[in-house]
């Protein structure tokens, strides 16, 4: 049901955005997903108790930016919808010191949209501001070992989940340039231990108890470059 009304909303975002005749924007990018230490509710220190000392991502994203509306009749202004139809993320939080210790892989899939204001103080440079509703269709977290990266048992997958993103584009004729700060819970259900979550075992870690909570907390910040249309 959810997806279906997602589907709706981006179809009739579509029709009344180009009947507006204004400048909307195709665009594809990518680039570098710095995911944040405080993933799972934890601080650098605790990922380093781990061994976990090194942490990067990329990402991708397919979307417009539909402008609806002029502010106030000026021709330097819109009000708009952006729209990712289809993004992805990866983050790996890399075990360097000990040869069969741990690291984390966490791959994210999923679409956002939301309201845009742009501005563009001269021919063809242009700022975009914007917020989205985020909705992740798939998570998948697995456990790998350097000397075992093909055999990796410890799998966690999640399915619908929501969150929130907030981010600035520049662009100069085609190119597009930007920096997203994206936050999302997801819950990580083990393959191999139905109701059982990645984030019960993060806990346990630390407080040597299995604990209630079910979602883990994944903010990251993206840059991205890639073209508009």
């Amino acid at each position: 049901m959810k997806k279906a009304t997602f589907t709706v909303l981006f179809i009739l975002v579509s029709i009344i955005s180009f009947g507006q005749n204004l400048d909307n924007q195709f665009y594809f990018r990518f680039g570098y997903s710095s995911p944040s230490w405080k993933q799972f509710g934890l601080e650098e220190q605790d990922w380093n108790d781990l061994g976990i000392t090194s942490k990067a991502g990329a990402n991708f994203e397919l979307g417009s930016i539909f402008l609806l509306k002029r502010v106030i009749n000026r021709n330097d202004m819109a009000l708009g919808i952006n729209v990712d139809y289809l993004y992805t993320v990866f983050h790996n939080f890399e075990n360097e010191d000990d040869v069969n210790g741990g690291s984390l892989g966490v791959l994210r899939a999923g679409s956002k949209i939301g309201p845009s204001f742009t501005y563009s103080p001269v021919d063809k440079l242009e700022f975009d501001v914007y917020t989205k509703l985020d909705c992740a269709w798939a998570t998948g977290a697995v456990i790998y070992y350097s000397d075992m990266i093909d055999d990796a048992e410890d799998f966690f997958l999640g399915t619908v989940d929501f969150g929130f993103s907030t981010g600035l584009n520049i662009r100069y004729g085609k190119l597009m340039l930007g920096v997203e700060f994206n936050t999302i819970s997801s819950e990580l259900e083990s393959d191999d231990y139905p109701g059982v979550y990645l984030q019960q075992f993060v806990d346990a870690e630390f407080s040597d108890n299995l604990g209630s909570e079910k979602k883990s907390k994944l903010p990251c910040t993206n840059f991205t470059v890639g073209l508009s249309f």
